[in-house]
């Protein structure tokens, strides 16, 4: 009998882990919702837009309606998320982003609420901001005005 091809332990342990990891990464990420209060004159937005609101370039919405941005945690999964989908950043990236903002003093980065719960919440009571969500929001007080993949 000829001699048979053996793959070493290592080896196979390693192919065997990123097969297990495979489906995870091919799965698509769960979308996020981006919301303002049904009192808000917005009905959409695109994501231009809400780049400049959540990265501080602009305070305001194309048509000069105030809006004040609302983040998640800052070590929250919804943020890493989110910011990955609206910048194509990970999280270091961003949040290296915000500290030299911060340093220079001439903005400051969206208040940060702890869940979507808190950021319908703050909707509720402020028609001017804008947040995002993790679920698609079934409370009448929010619109979504842009869902992101």
């Amino acid at each position: 009998m000829g001699a048979m091809m053996r793959t070493p332990p290592l080896l196979l342990g390693l192919l065997l882990a990123l097969a297990a990891l495979e489906p995870r990464a091919s799965q698509a990420a769960e979308p996020l919702y981006l919301v303002v209060s049904s009192q808000h004159p917005a009905r959409s937005l695109s994501q231009k837009e809400v780049l400049a609101l959540f990265t501080g370039r602009s305070r305001t919405l194309a048509d000069g309606t105030a809006a004040t941005p609302l983040d998640q945690q800052r070590d929250s999964s919804a943020r890493a998320s989110f910011y990955l989908a609206l910048t194509g950043m990970d999280i270091a990236r961003i949040n290296s982003y915000w500290a030299r903002l911060h340093f220079t003093g001439q903005v400051q980065p969206p208040q940060a609420l702890s869940d979507d719960a808190s950021v319908i919440q703050r909707l509720r009571s402020d028609p001017n901001a804008i947040g995002y969500l993790t679920a698609e929001p079934k409370d009448p007080a929010v619109r979504v005005v842009l869902r992101l993949p």
